[in-house]
């Protein structure tokens, strides 16, 4: 199966067959560490340098060594959803694998394996069947990010791009960091023709603007020009509605914008 989107799609079906096969029901129902000991695998926290989590495999029996000083949970169980979907969707390609949180990125960037990978967590922790219904008419403000995380476990990161990629409406995720963007991601709507330099400076009338100024309110949400954020956008797409969501002590902040 060379097609990437083929593999894409496999890598949701494959994730879909894992709720039917142990009888999942709710999101409390997926318990990680037990679903991979039900598929042989053992999962550890252990000291890892050069990479989050590592995937050994020999035979029908492996084992997961997670970096055990992660600091939030939603980030551990995406990193161990990932090696699971290694296990599931990668048999014959490699027997060891590792990797990095720039791996587990969430706007899906890096090697196809990767990737793949990525979309089985992604399916795995949040499934649409269950995801799509919680967000229906719901804007993405930091509280729906929030009690979205809170629900599925996972992280405000993760939980933004998928409710991104879910949403039938016009709606963006922006990762900035130290004052720059870092990357981004737009609703099928706006995808294609919206464009956001990774790199460029945020710009102070934002609400990631006001976070990097220190002058953030968290509740805040603020009217926001489409053209303080992206380079190319449709017309109709210029008002926008703007939240930011501070994560913590990295120093970065996501911001959530649509429309109206």
């Amino acid at each position: 199966m060379s097609n990437p989107d083929l593999r894409r799609a496999f890598a949701v079906g494959e994730a879909k067959r894992v709720w039917k096969l142990y009888g999942f029901q709710t999101p409390a129902d997926l318990v990680l560490e037990d679903l991979a000991m039900a598929m042989g695998v053992v999962v550890l926290e252990a000291k890892l340098d050069s990479a989050d989590a590592r995937l050994v495999r020999k035979g029908n029996r492996g084992i997961i060594r997670l970096k055990q000083d992660i600091p939030q949970v939603g980030r551990k169980r995406f990193a161990v959803a990932h090696e699971i979907g290694h296990w599931r969707l990668h048999e014959k390609e490699s027997q060891v694998v590792a990797c990095t949180s720039e791996d587990m990125r969430a706007d899906y960037k890096g090697s196809n394996l990767e990737i793949e990978a990525n979309v089985f967590a992604s399916e795995l922790l949040m499934p649409q069947a269950l995801f799509k219904p919680a967000m229906a008419g719901r804007t993405p403000t930091a509280d729906t990010i929030n009690g979205l995380a809170g629900v599925y476990r996972t992280s405000r990161t993760a939980t933004a791009v998928r409710y991104v990629e879910l949403s039938d409406e016009h709606c963006v995720m922006v990762m900035a960091e130290a004052g720059r963007i870092k990357w981004w991601r737009a609703s099928t709507e706006l995808n294609g023709s919206l464009w956001i330099k990774a790199g460029a400076p945020v710009s102070n009338r934002t609400l990631a603007g006001k976070y990097f100024a220190g002058t953030l309110d968290c509740e805040e949400v603020q009217d926001v020009s489409m053209s303080e954020w992206a380079e190319r956008y449709p017309e109709f797409a210029e008002d926008a509605i703007e939240a930011a969501i501070p994560l913590g002590q990295t120093g970065a902040v996501l911001s959530m914008i649509w429309l109206e």
